[in-house]
Order: C-alpha cells, then structure tokens, then sequence
C-alpha cells in the first residue's frame, strides 16, 4: 500500500510539501533522538528512560524472554484483537516478516 493510500484509507489530507517532514518524523532514528517526548510517561517507567523504551528498533527481541506458552498466549490474543493480518504486521512490520 503506498503511502497516499494509508493516508486516503485513514482520511487524511497531507501536504505533499508536509511529507518528508512527517516521514523523518516517522524513522527510527527521530523516535531514538526524540525518546524523552515519544516514549509513554517520557520514558519515566523504564530504567535509562526513554532511551531504553526505544532500544533497538528490531522486532521479535521479546522472543528470547518468553516462555513458548507466553509466545502462544501473545500471538493467539493479537490474532483475537486485530485478525490475522494485523497480527502479522503487527510481528514483522508491512512485508509480514
């Protein structure tokens, strides 16, 4: 899906001049840089703050401190909550892995 079309499926008008700004806005690095502001409570909850909410930016790192019956548990209530598409962007972003 390209990127007009998730903004036309969500009804909302972009600025083509807007664009580049609120794609930087949207990269790992700014969400990285700019942690204090983005991370739930400032980062507040987490020991290193927001710095340490916001660590890698890699998907499935969880995998390695779960059980298998917690990785079951999760992966059957994200298919309950949003199908069985959304849990899989959900697990490996918009190619699905």
């Amino acid at each position: 899906m390209q990127q007009a079309s998730r903004a036309a499926f969500l009804d909302i008008s972009i600025d083509p001049a807007r664009r580049p700004a609120i794609v930087e806005h949207c990269t790992f690095a700014f969400m990285k840089t700019h942690a204090g502001r983005i991370a739930p409570v400032g980062g507040a909850m987490w020991t290193g703050g927001g710095q340490s909410f916001i660590h890698k930016g890699t998907n499935g790192r969880w995998r390695d401190t779960l059980t298998e019956d917690d990785i079951a548990a999760y992966e059957a209530k994200a298919v309950a909550e949003l199908g069985e598409a959304g849990a899989r962007w959900l697990a490996g972003g918009p190619d699905g892995g």
